[in-house]
């Protein structure tokens, strides 16, 4: 019993870790950049050029809205620990930032605010660190100007490391004046092709540099389709080991109980009745091992993804409705498959032999 349980729990856990994998490494751009990340671009622009690349993006019919704010690339660091290539991220008007970044606390999952009582550090660079609410790190700029601030709240994120801050913050930290210099941009949809264009135009108008979106989520679509092959080899083999560990615990269990299985049918029980006897078992336990196979399989995906995490990417644990589905299906098949076999040999059994053979 507990071999079949064991068995099926196991199977039905590596094909279920299989599809796991898949939706957890798309889920990552997805999450990122369709929950949190609500702009679609990012532009550098000086302030005194400010005015110019404003009237180009209204004229452009592609422009929504945008938000100024400070940005910088960032060390932060922590007792011998640090993140390099952070992303600091100053504002002024921390309710119109909400409308272009959706922060949202990793344990309460409640939406985050840019209150005054500290930074709001995002959940990769505050493991790398191991650091939690309430502790100080060290910023250090390109400039090597260095700061200590404190963190007031962790933030889900996926892709990327970023440090959040108001104006306030930002002044008590560096103890420079808070300035703009780039600007957080809402557009509709555009092809490559107009992106290219309007970048182009913003330029010629006074932008500095402009960056996509798009640009850094293909980047991570096409790391995770190089994944597709070897997620699908996973789940082929962790099916045929399935359907190998089925049929050998049943033949053991038949072969065990030969003489059993034997008397039965001598006592008149026709060859599907003497099927159904082993079957029924089967049935029961498969159920049982998928199961407990679903949450092995939970516990599986979610190790590996966080083996698998980068310094920069870290990856959802998402399991679409399909993958549990065609796991229990794919373990259904085998044991029906399994079945088939199991009473083509019980027809085949010499009963007088079997009954004088030895214990």
């Amino acid at each position: 019993m507990w071999m079949v349980i064991i068995g099926i729990a196991g199977g039905t856990a590596l094909i279920l870790t299989g599809f796991g994998l898949r939706d957890s490494i798309g889920a990552a751009s997805t999450q990122q950049f369709g929950k949190i990340t609500n702009y679609q671009a990012l532009m550098m622009v000086n302030q005194t050029k400010r005015a110019k690349v404003n009237q180009s993006l209204q004229q452009n019919s592609h422009f929504r809205s945008a938000t100024a704010v400070n940005t910088n690339t960032v060390t932060v660091s922590k007792s011998g620990h640090q993140v390099a290539q952070v992303t600091q991220l100053a504002t002024n008007q921390p309710q119109t930032l909400k409308k272009y970044i959706k922060l949202e606390s990793t344990t309460t999952k409640k939406p985050l605010s840019l209150a005054s009582s500290g930074i709001i550090l995002t959940k990769k660079a505050a493991q790398t660190l191991d650091v939690t609410v309430g502790e100080h790190v060290k910023i250090k700029t390109a400039t090597n100007q260095s700061y200590s601030v404190k963190i007031g709240a962790i933030a889900k994120n996926y892709t990327g490391n970023f440090v959040y801050m108001n104006a306030k913050q930002f002044h008590q930290a560096t103890g420079t004046k808070y300035q703009t210099n780039a600007e957080l941009l809402k557009l509709t949809h555009l092809s490559t092709t107009q992106e290219h264009k309007l970048a182009q135009q913003l330029i010629a108008s006074g932008a500095e540099n402009v960056s996509y979106i798009s640009a850094q989520k293909k980047i991570i679509d096409q790391e995770a389709h190089t994944l597709d092959p070897i997620v699908f080899i996973f789940i082929i083999l962790s099916a045929l080991l399935s359907f190998v560990v089925l049929y050998n615990l049943t033949n053991i269990n038949v072969s065990e109980r030969i003489r059993e299985l034997s008397t039965i049918k001598v006592l008149g029980f026709f060859d599907r009745e003497v099927t159904m006897y082993v079957t029924r078992e089967n049935i029961v336990l498969t159920i049982v091992g998928i199961i407990f196979g679903y949450g092995l399989g939970n516990l599986l995906t979610a190790f590996i993804l966080q083996k698998a995490a980068s310094d920069a990417v870290i990856f959802p644990l998402v399991i679409g409705w399909s993958g549990y589905a065609i796991a229990a299906l794919l373990t259904i098949v085998f044991t029906i498959i399994v079945t088939i076999f199991t009473h083509y040999k019980l027809t085949k059994i010499d009963m007088v032999d079997a009954l004088k053979s030895n214990e």
